[in-house]
């Protein structure tokens, strides 16, 4: 049966498939973002299917995480359509939005009172909260939702352990438990592994793609600027440069020797090793 059939947006919506609401997550159309003086975002133009892995690259400054911020509705832009699973922003309450999407900004995540236990800092994510309202127990159906997440993340053996003195990596993987017990659709991840050391570094990027190989898979954005952090998993790469979109398409079209040294303006040299792409840039002109 041909799906592909046209429906009439809502005002402001556009025109939008069937086959587009069934498998699209995220759609951004001419996105542009200006504060003050400041053009962040330039006509920005994305499309992420549902149950996809989709990397954001680009250097400092480039508006990654202004596009993190739109994509979750904290950010308004100034021009343009934002549209997530099919609900236009400014048609749709928000706040229904966000229920579908979990967010992990390491760099910006509040604090976790030292002592609580890895279960409760995982369980606050059932409420969208980051502490247990007072006087809550969770009834059976959420203790196992909870430790399921937390096994899938490999933490069993710390589920009692305080969160405040695991190691990054494992605070990292306890985060990523708390956005998925939600139920969550979407995962946002700005610079999921910054500050992690190697070994943690490589933990996150193995938990992500262990995400993307469940059965009924999240669709992941990452957002980073090294290209070591991306999973093996990733489907599609968008390089953004000043704002705008330079190049985007499959990993394998857009992560090249040329399209980097042309993002990060030095000669960078692209290869792969284990199904990793890895980066080795060289300084002067290229």
């Amino acid at each position: 049966m041909d799906i592909s059939f046209v429906l009439a947006g809502q005002a402001g919506q556009g025109v939008q498939t069937v086959e587009s609401l069934l498998t699209t997550a995220i759609e951004l159309r001419h996105i542009t973002l200006v504060r003050g003086d400041r053009t962040i975002l330039r006509d920005v133009d994305l499309r992420i299917p549902k149950g996809s892995c989709c990397a954001i690259l680009g250097p400092n400054g480039s508006g990654k995480s202004a596009l993190v911020a739109v994509l979750a509705g904290f950010m308004w832009p100034s021009s343009g359509e934002v549209i997530v699973e099919g609900r236009s922003f400014g048609q749709v309450d928000l706040s229904d939005v966000r229920r579908s999407i979990g967010m992990v900004e390491p760099s910006r995540s509040p604090g976790f009172a030292a002592e609580s236990p890895v279960w409760e800092v995982v369980a606050t994510g059932l409420f969208g909260a980051f502490m247990l309202p007072i006087g809550t127990e969770l009834n059976p159906l959420q203790v196992d939702h909870v430790d399921a997440e937390i096994q899938a993340m490999g933490l069993a053996s710390l589920r009692e352990h305080p969160f405040g003195r695991l190691s990054t990596g494992e605070q990292m993987k306890t985060l990523l438990a708390r956005a998925m017990v939600g139920d969550v659709r979407i995962l946002l991840l700005d610079e999921p592994t910054a500050g992690l050391d190697m070994g943690a570094r490589a933990a996150c990027v193995g938990a992500l793609e262990r995400l993307s190989a469940r059965s009924a898979p999240p669709t992941v954005i990452v957002v980073t600027h090294h290209l070591d952090e991306l999973p093996r998993t990733v489907d599609q790469v968008v390089l953004l440069k000043k704002g705008a979109v330079l190049e985007a398409g499959s990993h394998e079209r857009v992560l090249t020797s040329d399209t980097l040294s042309r993002l990060f303006d030095c000669r960078v040299t692209v290869f792969r090793q284990d199904g990793r792409f890895v980066a080795s840039v060289t300084d002067g002109a290229w």
